[in-house]
């Protein structure tokens, strides 16, 4: 992890943790409430633009760059947080568009895709320290580990 001066300024250490899901282990998802996430990326960048529509229609709008790994799993992130002109300003820019469904099950995050169509789910947990990370014992609906 890198000390808190060699992080970029103002960014967060993201500690997490993701692996693919066997959706037949789940089971029915029909019932649970789920936020929409609609992001952009932009190819060759660390960008991307995010608009999270929780299950009672409330909106939020992010833009966000993530620095990368600095070990498995651990990486500064930073978000600005918009309204829906400066949203609607960035989004007209275009980029790459993904649209997925996240619910909130097992003390994680279950991520199914609508766009792009055919791209597996996973379940990701976001984590306080590596220790927590390396000590976390995934559900038993998760298949390979793709940290």
């Amino acid at each position: 992890m890198p000390a808190p001066e060699e992080r970029p300024k103002y960014s967060l250490l993201e500690i997490e943790r993701r692996w693919l899901v066997d959706l037949a282990r789940v089971g029915s998802l029909a019932r649970l409430p789920f936020k929409r996430l609609e992001d952009a990326y932009w190819p060759g960048t660390r960008l991307r633009l995010r608009q999270v529509i929780d299950p009672d229609g409330r909106t939020t709008y992010k833009f966000g760059i993530k620095y990368g790994e600095s070990a498995r799993g651990v990486q500064p992130v930073t978000n600005l947080y918009l309204d829906k002109a400066e949203y609607e300003a960035l989004a007209a820019a275009g980029g790459l568009r993904v649209s997925k469904r996240r619910y909130l099950i097992a003390g994680g995050c279950l991520d199914v895709f609508d766009i792009p169509a055919g791209t597996p789910a996973y379940f990701e947990v976001e984590f306080g320290s590596e220790q927590e990370a390396q000590a976390y014992e995934p559900p038993p609906f998760v298949t390979e580990e793709i940290t």
